[in-house]
């Protein structure tokens, strides 16, 4: 039985990996920013946790991994899923505002989950990191710059970690749906 932890947890991608975990008998704590979202998994799966939590503030980051510790004690799986779109539109046309958020979400987000779990999993001397870019990581995504530009941080951030985290025994990998 793994612990896992996955972010962006109740719907979409996050939720189906976490649905899965269950089904192969992992224990599962999940977050994510939409309360509603989280209410609905946590009726559906009332044996694992779920959280309401913004990725980019640290401190309900804290305390979301404060919860998994003490339920856990530990970790061996952490999915660093959430991400949002963000704005469309010419570069010229963007607002600072809406590319910081996009960049936040998605890329300081999976900085906070990451460096929690690489803490957590080289004292353990084991684990897996999954980091969900996107094929906007891979080849660009014209008239969506700030999530290309975040998505392709995830693809250095998860090259860099695996070197980084490899040799104490922790696997590092991106999906890019």
């Amino acid at each position: 039985m793994r612990r896992v932890v996955i972010t962006g947890g109740a719907s979409g991608l996050g939720r189906a990996m976490a649905e899965r975990f269950i089904a192969e008998g992992d224990r599962v704590a999940i977050c994510d920013a939409d309360p509603s979202a989280v209410a609905g998994f946590a009726q559906a799966y009332p044996d694992h946790i779920a959280m309401t939590a913004d990725v980019t503030d640290e401190s309900q980051m804290a305390t979301v991994f404060d919860a998994v510790e003490a339920a856990f004690s530990g970790v061996d799986v952490v999915c660093a899923n959430a991400g949002i779109g963000g704005p469309a539109g010419r570069i010229e046309d963007l607002s600072l505002a809406d590319w910081t958020r996009c960049v936040e979400v998605n890329l300081s987000g999976t900085f906070l989950t990451c460096r929690w779990a690489a803490r957590q999993m080289r004292a353990a001397g084991q684990g897996l990191i999954v980091l969900t870019s996107s094929t906007a990581g891979q080849f660009g995504y014209p008239l969506r710059s700030p999530y290309a530009t975040a998505k392709w941080g995830i693809v250095g951030l998860t090259k860099t970690l695996a070197m980084e985290l490899g040799p104490a025994g922790v696997r590092v990998n991106a999906i890019c749906p």
